[in-house]
């Protein structure tokens, strides 16, 4: 797990260093991704996959059951791709790992245009839901896939 917690961290340093106050930016660190990631995947709340190229970690996806009762049963929690790695196919084989074809839903940074055409691309549409992320303060915007 550890390969994958030093990449998530530096992966959404790198990612969102300009959309997320850069005080929390500062505070992400691989310590406490372990400690989320183990938390989630003891309990079971997440299932996991990566991508490899040689021996590092390029991508990884996290999916799972849903907290909302009005979206799919099945939501895409996370996805993140090495910036050197992105548009080649690596995240959308990680997404079709995950939840293939079928319905779901996400959330996704409300000022990530990347992000969102992204997402689009593969069938998600904004479903007018939107909320604050309480971690970072930023609003987002659900995203479903029907």
């Amino acid at each position: 797990m550890g390969a994958i917690t030093k990449f998530q961290a530096a992966c959404w340093r790198e990612a969102y260093r300009d959309l997320v106050p850069q005080g929390y930016v500062d505070r992400v660190s691989v310590e406490d991704r372990e400690v989320r990631w183990r938390d989630r995947l003891v309990s079971g709340s997440r299932k996991i996959a990566f991508a490899e190229s040689g021996n590092a970690v390029i991508g990884v996806v996290s999916w799972g059951e849903p907290n909302a009762s009005d979206a799919p049963a099945l939501e895409l929690m996370s996805l993140y791709v090495a910036a050197g790695h992105r548009g080649s196919g690596v995240a959308a084989a990680l997404m079709d790992l995950a939840i293939g074809a079928a319905p779901a839903y996400l959330w996704v940074f409300e000022k990530n245009p990347r992000a969102q055409a992204f997402y689009a691309k593969h069938g998600f549409l904004f479903d007018g839901h939107r909320k604050v992320d309480i971690v970072t303060g930023l609003w987002e915007r659900r995203f479903v896939r029907r």
